[in-house]
């Protein structure tokens, strides 16, 4: 068990036991009974407990958008802060994947560890008023 929570082999129209679901999402039993005190519906009338797919398969939507962070422009997630940064210095480089874009690469302004971000071609000239950005690749394709 263990390992990413997922809702895709959740069966809408399908009852679980607690068991049951944990088996379904890839967690542990005691993971679907704290989510159950946090707002996951059960059919508390029966004995064991069951669950409701489509409830069951909301509430883990629910959790996952929850979680996003959408990153502005001149933002980059730190892995190790675990929390959108900007680039320490005022510096980053720019590395062009295709046509469309590349990836913008730096260091975290507050632990300084590397972080990245994909950056579309559009988006360039708005990340050159942030920062000062060294680009190894050329930028035009």
């Amino acid at each position: 068990m263990g390992g990413r929570i997922s809702a895709a082999r959740v069966k809408a129209h399908h009852t679980y036991t607690v068991e049951e679901a944990a088996e379904a999402v890839n967690a542990t039993p005691q993971t679907i009974r704290a989510w159950t005190k946090r707002g996951l519906h059960v059919l508390n009338e029966t004995r064991p407990f069951l669950i409701l797919g489509c409830a069951l398969k909301a509430f883990i939507e629910d959790m996952k958008a929850k979680r996003k962070r959408p990153l502005k422009i001149g933002q980059f997630y730190c892995m190790r802060c675990k929390d959108p940064r900007g680039a320490a210095f005022g510096m980053a480089s720019y590395h062009r994947k295709d046509t469309s874009g590349g990836v913008m690469i730096a260091f975290c302004e507050e632990c300084e560890g590397s972080v990245r971000v994909n950056v579309k071609k559009a988006d360039l000239p708005a990340w050159d008023e942030i920062y000062e950005i060294d680009g190894s690749d050329s930028r035009d394709p």
